[in-house]
């Protein structure tokens, strides 16, 4: 094994919520954790990066936000002018990003090209320059609604880009719950240089519930943990839930706590506050782990960090699935529902007293769930075997694949 310090480099574009950026913390902690001479930088466009904890030998750069609002469609996300000349920024600065770092593993966050192919500089430049960078795309199970992600694909030349620029694919889901290589064609450009790792889910150490509980002033009473992901968007979600607590409350006792998220807008913030002050109903900004394995039900959207966390813990659910701009989230939702693994409610038709009764159900100490079919979880751990794998590859020296050279079941580790 080469003396050679060991370079990572993560690109993840998350810039309306906290999940990608979840995910590439999640994978950055356990890969310093696993191998002491490793270096991670991740480039993020979040508006709060880093936001979560870092371990120590992983820095970050901060990427001008631009904001999805359709499929392959930005806009600017804090700068005034024009898209197009960010889309250029944030294009040249990570190309020279990756020919300063020149990093032995490049790991590219579900979108091949980068943002508007923002990323095809300087996956190009990794080519003509020669380095040893070994290029993979981390896929979630789901990206959107596989008609308009195929499509989005063809006209931009993603599919190409696939077979010319990356070695393998990592999918972080099961195929037995989205048949994410199949629904997105992409063994057409890769081969079997696909594996599935399973659902990727946060496995950090958690406070006691009894601890939690405790510095809520909960007492033994059942807790209703609502959560809004990074909060853009969840006004309506936890609204709702504070006008199904107080119905719910005139015929049983429970708790319950909010965590907004960074995102939500700071009107919609004061509003829930002062709902929330008047039901005795407790908001936090804490570990979002401990007060999953705390609470007796939540109630949440379909996020893919949510829902991996909500099921490591093995709690009833309630999810809203968010409607747009993307598929994902109703796609995700509906497939663990045909699972048994929650229970789920449209955003479009949500009102008050129909999430009372599933939360009346869900808090139930005689309600039976159906059996639940939980999906592999151990995805942080298999996600990073690979990509250390891939670093060794990188430090023995061995040469860039030929430009272009299509995949062989010869050459692949195999679709698993």
């Amino acid at each position: 094994m080469s003396s050679e310090t060991g370079r990572v480099l993560m690109y993840t574009q998350d810039s309306f919520g906290l999940g990608h950026l979840r995910r590439a913390t999640n994978l950055a902690n356990e890969l310093v954790a696993r191998r002491a001479d490793l270096s991670v930088l991740l480039v993020a466009d979040s508006p709060v990066a880093p936001f979560f904890e870092l371990a120590p030998r992983i820095d970050t750069v901060k990427l001008p936000t631009v904001v999805k609002v359709d499929a392959g469609v930005y806009r600017p996300g804090r700068l005034h002018g024009d898209y197009e000349q960010v889309r250029a920024l944030r294009s040249s600065l990570l190309r020279e990003i990756i020919l300063r770092f020149a990093p032995h593993v490049l790991l590219v966050d579900h979108v091949p090209g980068g943002a508007n192919r923002e990323l095809v500089p300087g996956l190009t430049a990794i080519r003509r320059r020669g380095l040893r960078t070994r290029v993979l795309l981390g896929l979630r199970d789901i990206i959107d609604d596989p008609a308009v992600t195929c499509a989005l694909w063809q006209r931009e030349g993603v599919y190409e880009l696939l077979r010319r620029n990356y070695d393998h694919v990592l999918v972080y889901g099961a195929p037995d719950v989205f048949a994410t290589v199949e629904e997105y064609h992409i063994a057409d450009a890769m081969g079997e240089r696909v594996r599935y790792c399973g659902y990727l889910c946060n496995t950090s150490p958690v406070e006691e519930p009894g601890s939690v509980r405790a510095r809520l002033c909960v007492g033994a009473e059942p807790l209703v943990l609502v959560m809004g992901g990074g909060g853009a968007d969840a006004f309506r979600v936890m609204q709702t839930t504070l006008e199904a607590a107080r119905i719910l409350r005139q015929d049983r006792s429970f708790a319950t706590v909010l965590v907004p998220g960074p995102f939500l807008p700071e009107p919609e913030r004061k509003s829930l506050q002062a709902q929330a002050r008047a039901l005795g109903v407790h908001t936090s900004a804490g570990d979002a782990l401990g007060l999953i394995q705390a609470a007796d039900v939540v109630v949440c959207m379909a996020g893919y960090n949510t829902l991996s966390e909500v099921l490591r813990f093995e709690k009833r659910a309630i999810v809203v699935p968010r409607p747009g701009p993307s598929a994902e989230q109703r796609l995700r939702a509906r497939a663990f529902a045909q699972r048994g693994l929650l229970e789920q409610l449209e955003l479009s038709s949500l009102e008050p007293a129909a999430l009372a009764r599933a939360l009346g159900r869900a808090l139930d100490p005689s309600f039976v769930p159906a059996p639940r079919a939980v999906p592999a979880l151990d995805g942080l751990a298999r996600a990073s075997a690979a990509l250390l794998g891939e670093l060794a590859v990188a430090l023995a020296g061995r040469r860039p694949r030929a430009p272009g050279r299509r995949p062989t079941a010869a050459s692949s580790s195999g679709a698993r």
